[in-house]
């Protein structure tokens, strides 16, 4: 989970042409269940009421627990706790619910690599805090809150990929160490987390943002949302950092100044720390 690549880091030449190849042309994407796709799709019609979004939530176990499990996080919370759906659609709102049922969705089809636990834990806990960020970055710029995100949550989706794909090497190409398989999520996760996004039939922002996180610049004409995603992404893994100061935060990053942010500003956000890492738990 480097948010740089480390390019002295070799793979032979049979075993970069084979991932390659799977990566770009028989990759075959997660599919966004069918429970998760009908809320996503009510959720983007203007006319939907509570009752159906309502009735295909109650249908999903899963996602009704995740739903009532953020519905009263430190997020969304007030004194009154949520007991019922009906209490969490009113109060979350189309937005946050079409995200919670992708954040489901993406726990059970995306983040599961059996053997590897561990790793994948430790991403999934990097986008959730990113996620969290970037609403918090997009509150202070007063911009849409629940779209900064959705593209925190979703901008390291294609390094779960990357790995399934990596770990279903040939024997005839060779065994990929570590660090040739970060190597690997490192240079390709964006391309295809962006093809993921695309693929769930996201907005067009989300996936250009999330396949140039690393370079906003190039994220014409959505600009503004690659690079709160990426001040999100470099605020998080500050954040992850045990013992890291506030003096550590590489402030100094272009994106900083590309968003308009004061010192005062940055300093704000970096003072969330805590507050955002206990806001995360809320989607692992």
């Amino acid at each position: 989970m480097r948010p740089s690549i480390d390019i002295g880091v070799e793979i032979p030449t049979t075993a970069r042409t084979w991932l390659e190849s799977r990566l770009d042309r028989e990759l075959e994407l997660p599919v966004l269940p069918e429970a998760a796709a009908r809320v996503v799709a009510l959720c983007d019609d203007d006319d939907t009421d509570a009752h159906a979004l309502e009735s295909v939530l109650e249908r999903d176990p899963s996602l009704t627990a995740c739903v009532l499990k953020v519905a009263n996080s430190s997020m969304y919370a007030s004194t009154e706790p949520i007991v019922s759906l009906q209490h969490a659609v009113s109060r979350l709102g189309m937005a946050t619910l079409q995200n919670l049922a992708l954040t489901a969705s993406l726990r059970m089809q995306v983040f599961s690599v059996p053997g590897h636990s561990a790793l994948i834990r430790d991403i999934w806990e990097h986008c959730a805090i990113t996620g969290v960020f970037a609403r918090e970055i997009a509150r202070k710029l007063r911009r849409n809150v629940e779209a900064a995100f959705l593209c925190g949550l979703v901008h390291d989706v294609g390094r779960p990929i990357v790995l399934q794909t990596a770990l279903r090497l040939p024997r005839s190409h060779g065994t990929l160490h570590e660090e040739q398989i970060e190597w690997a999520m490192d240079t390709h996760h964006a391309r295809v987390g962006a093809r993921l996004v695309k693929a769930w039939r996201l907005p067009e922002w989300a996936a250009v943002a999330v396949e140039h996180h690393h370079d906003p610049d190039r994220a014409a004409p959505f600009e503004e949302e690659a690079r709160v995603t990426r001040l999100a992404d470099l605020l998080a893994h500050w954040a992850l950092r045990p013992g890291s100061r506030p003096d550590e935060f590489p402030a100094d990053d272009p994106v900083v100044a590309a968003l308009n942010l004061y010192p005062d500003d940055l300093d704000a956000l970096l003072e969330l720390r805590e507050r955002i890492l206990l806001a995360a738990e809320a989607f692992q």
